[in-house]
């Protein structure tokens, strides 16, 4: 899994790529989450939208992530995920806490509301 990050319209967004199976970077993305908490940026994009599998531990990242934002009085939306990915979300009823968006507009104005 490879990743970046940037803001858009005072948001932060995660972009990644490949198999979110659990991996150091998860520990990296979630230092990252703490520092731009500690500048207040407590919304977050996480686009999804060229991963390829996800298993259980990725399930867990995408929770531990949210759990992190919300401590913060933040919150995160899930920008374009697969087919697969909305199987695995529906099936472990994540949809019910992370929002689904289909555009970083949408997801900004999701947040911002």
């Amino acid at each position: 899994m490879v990743y970046t990050t940037y803001l858009y319209d005072d948001v932060l967004v995660i972009s990644l790529e490949g198999d979110v199976l659990g991996s150091s970077y998860e520990d990296e993305i979630l230092s990252i989450f703490k520092i731009y908490i500690s500048s207040n940026i407590v919304k977050c994009i996480l686009d999804v939208t060229h991963v390829n599998h996800m298993n259980s531990s990725g399930l867990s990242f995408i929770i531990r992530s949210y759990n992190t934002l919300k401590d913060a009085g933040g919150d995160m939306v899930i920008l374009r995920p697969s087919h697969h990915i909305q199987k695995l979300f529906a099936i472990t009823k994540l949809r019910k806490i992370c929002n689904i968006v289909y555009t970083k507009r949408e997801g900004v104005q999701l947040l911002k509301k």
